[in-house]
């Protein structure tokens, strides 16, 4: 039986014989839940994981979209770049013209399914700095915060697993900063790439300024290392496959309720005349029958960047004037809902290879991708195990650079990266534009990790079935352009090593034309993407307390018995991606609750 139609056959007989469990129909749901969660995304799925390992406790999880279960493209790690846009998956939300972008619209993708984006996403896992973690510590003045205490929930949440080819991986990580019983598994590259050799043959060419890093995880991040990724042996492991594994779903105290969209987060007062959340509103659709539920403890609200400052404003909470203009209620005014988005802008890079062997070999022949679904699907070995990059690489830009005669260097510190490269094995592109029809190439998608551009989530409607407007303000701080600029010289730089000699046969089509500073400014201006790590739009308060969404207890200002879990609370976006981390926070966020009421 291949992979795909065993998938289809679990889906179906876990959505049929898990009645009460994973649910469709509203009308079954309990009436005495501890606790409600408010999305089965990245870190919502860990707070209902953990919390039900209390037997006393009860939750229920209501997420909008549907099962992850079947779906080929989300579960096989090489089609991550095409599990979105626009899939009945996802979110599908588009920004609103980028100014300083040539006024283009993007895409702008989230997961509408259980595991939310960590089942679209491209599965790249990278903890971030000692700095990083340090310096949120800092800012909200709170020490538990800081990596010492945040790297055990690393461990904690992971399940270190071969990779699909059970090669040898010495050297290629630091088994002793990683966890081998949790539920979700990480795993390195697992079939041959012809590019790998000569990556990190260019770290013996070029060290200091391409230096090998053994493991990217370890918190010293600078330099080029394997990736790590989110996959089990040859599958996605999203946080609907770790954390709502069968053995957690089959919890008697755990419900999960899907394709029903929360409308509203209703409030009530307390004792002492605060604003209280007592329950919430959910429908199916327009027009559908609304229903509400009021757990006895909290409401947690893990709906992600765009969605969980969304909900907020329908529900009352946000800046006072922008709610009056969509007659909503006010319930606390905080003008800080919805802002301070900021995200890592991409540009992918192109150079000609002297390959016939490159990923576009499947664009080229169908037959030969037919092939690999075939080896995948009986096997679980082949290209398709893989995620987009065999190695990932964060680099910093030196401290005498004309760049910082300008501006004041925006990473967390010294153990932080300005930029970020991934390599694949063919044409990559964030752009929706077609590949070229003929030809092999070798792409380096730079990432810019630490912008200085902020952007903002806003309503538009009060109805809750209506986007938001978002604009993450892509490249309106200069300081960004010119970051890209110099990681754009810097991937030339990389690709004319030697090590590249007779495979690189010089810039793409797209890529030539750009030398200058004024015509690589145009190109970044012109190519520049999402890559989706929307951050901060609930951000956490700092130590002076006069700031922010939601305190260094995640539980929102203003108000009592609501909390937000998820990137949004971030203060500052991630020198990586922000997968692992929002991991990181959801089982500290989980003990941070149990701690609360126990």
């Amino acid at each position: 039986m291949t992979r795909f139609l065993s998938s289809l056959l679990v889906a179906s007989s876990l959505l049929s014989s898990a009645l009460g469990v994973i649910l469709t129909d509203a009308t079954t749901i309990a009436k005495d839940y501890d606790f409600v969660v408010i999305g089965a995304g990245t870190a919502g799925n860990v707070i209902a994981n953990r919390l039900t390992e209390n037997p006393n406790w009860k939750v229920l999880v209501v997420e909008a979209g549907i099962s992850n279960e079947g779906l080929y493209l989300v579960s096989t790690p090489f089609f991550g770049p095409q599990a979105s846009p626009n899939k009945a998956w996802t979110w599908n939300y588009t920004t609103v013209p980028q100014t300083a972008c040539l006024n283009r619209t993007m895409n702008y993708q989230r997961g509408k399914l259980l595991g939310g984006t960590s089942s679209i996403n491209y599965m790249i896992y990278t903890r971030g700095s000692h700095d990083y973690w340090d310096n949120i510590a800092n800012y909200t003045g709170n020490p538990t915060w800081n990596w010492t205490n945040i790297e055990p929930y690393y461990i904690k949440a992971e399940n270190w697993t071969e990779p699909a080819d059970h090669h040898n991986t010495t050297g290629q990580f630091d088994p002793s900063v990683h966890g081998f019983s949790g539920p979700l598994s990480v795993s390195l590259p697992g079939s041959p790439n012809e590019l790998s050799t000569r990556i990190f043959n260019t770290t013996l060419e070029l060290p200091d300024t391409y230096p090998f890093l053994e493991d990217v995880g370890a918190g010293n991040g600078i330099g080029l290392g394997w990736m790590q990724a989110t996959i089990d042996v040859d599958v996605r492991a999203s946080s609907a496959q770790a954390y709502l594994a069968p053995k957690f779903i089959a919890r008697p105290n755990l419900d999960v309720l899907i394709e029903q969209q929360v409308t509203k987060i209703l409030f009530t007062k307390n004792s002492k005349g605060l604003p209280h959340a007592s329950g919430i509103e959910f429908s199916a659709g327009p027009g559908q029958r609304k229903f509400t539920v009021s757990p006895s403890k909290e409401v947690i609200l893990s709906g992600g960047s765009i969605g969980s400052p969304h909900l907020l404003m329908l529900s009352g909470v946000g800046d006072a004037g922008e709610l009056l203009e969509q007659n909503i209620d006010i319930v606390f005014n905080n003008p800080q809902v919805g802002k301070n988005l900021v995200d890592h802008p991409a540009l992918a890079n192109h150079w000609i290879a002297n390959s016939t062997q490159t990923l576009d070999i499947y664009r080229e022949n169908a037959t030969d991708l037919t092939l690999a679904e075939q080896q995948y699907n009986t096997t679980g070995t082949g290209t398709l195990v893989d995620n987009v990059s065999p190695a990932i690489g964060f680099f910093r830009i030196p401290a005498n650079e004309s760049l910082f005669e300008q501006f004041t260097d925006l990473t967390s510190g010294p153990n932080a990266g300005h930029y970020e490269f991934l390599w694949r094995d063919g044409w990559g592109s964030f752009l929706p534009v077609p590949a070229p029809t003929v030809g092999f190439f070798t792409t380096i998608t730079q990432v810019m990790l630490a912008p200085a551009s902020r952007g903002s989530v806003t309503l538009v409607s009060p109805d809750p079935f209506t986007f938001p407007k978002v604009d993450p303000g892509f490249l309106t701080n200069e300081y960004d352009v010119q970051t890209a600029r110099y990681a754009i010289k810097s991937a030339r730089a990389f690709m004319n090593a030697t090590a590249w000699d007779g495979y690189n046969l010089g810039l793409a089509f797209d890529d030539a034309a750009f030398q200058t500073d004024e015509e690589l400014d145009l190109f970044i201006r012109n190519n520049t993407a999402p890559i989706y790590h929307p951050t901060g739009t609930n951000r956490m308060e700092s130590s002076a307390k006069d700031d922010g969404v939601v305190d260094s207890f995640l539980q929102v200002k203003g108000v009592t018995g609501l909390r937000v879990v998820d990137t949004s609370v971030f203060p500052f976006i991630i020198e990586g991606h922000p997968e692992a981390p929002t991991y990181a926070l959801a089982e500290r966020a989980a003990d941070v609750i149990k701690s609360a009421w126990q």
